[in-house]
């Protein structure tokens, strides 16, 4: 484990992909080892799919307010907004293996220049996203959102957010059982 988080906590990168590709080889390293001792448990997989289902809910609020399609114009087109490069950086090694449990595809290339890693030319790739993507509104949207719609969305996204912390929690106690270590390197979001 001390070589993985020396890894994780130097510094300086050769590119802004490193510490996300090595997020990500850690996270895979895990799920092949392990993916099937979590796939025999009932609460996990009852955990996981209520999350899953808070996610589906969440975006089709999103859908229907618009909040996708206008995220897309000001970060895409515009080239403003909050989904710059290096935010990428908030996906933690818990969040790309729920991804993985969900079986959903995680992205290996940055699509568009300048933009977070997981930004494509139509908007965010990846389904399980981090804590800040998605609680965070900016006066743009807030703008845009009438008061019912944004109370719905907030009510939604609370609901996801707290399965979020509790599928990272239960994977992350499960993982330093199996393992016999602290697995700080479970939350590490790696902004230098």
């Amino acid at each position: 484990m001390s070589t993985r988080l020396k890894f994780l906590f130097q510094r300086t990168y050769s590119s802004p992909e490193e510490l996300l590709h090595k997020k990500f080889t850690i996270a895979e390293d895990l799920f092949s080892s392990w993916k099937d001792h979590f796939l025999k448990q009932e609460d996990f997989l009852n955990l996981l799919k209520e999350y899953e289902q808070a996610v589906l809910n969440s975006n089709s609020i999103m859908e229907k307010i618009k909040s996708f399609e206008e995220c897309y114009i000001c970060s895409v087109i515009d080239k403003k907004g909050c989904c710059k490069a290096g935010l990428e950086n908030e996906v933690t090694i818990n969040i790309l293996l729920i991804n993985m449990f969900l079986n959903k595809e995680i992205p290996l290339e940055r699509e568009v220049s300048g933009r977070c890693f997981f930004v494509g030319p139509k908007g965010c790739k990846i389904f399980a996203r981090p804590y800040l993507c998605r609680e965070f509104f900016c006066k743009r949207l807030k703008e845009k959102f009438r008061e019912e719609e944004y109370i719905k969305l907030t009510q939604a996204i609370a609901e996801e957010l707290t399965l979020l912390y509790r599928l990272c929690e239960y994977i992350k106690r499960e993982y330093q059982f199996l393992l016999g270590e602290f697995l700080f390197e479970m939350d590490i979001t790696g902004y230098s």
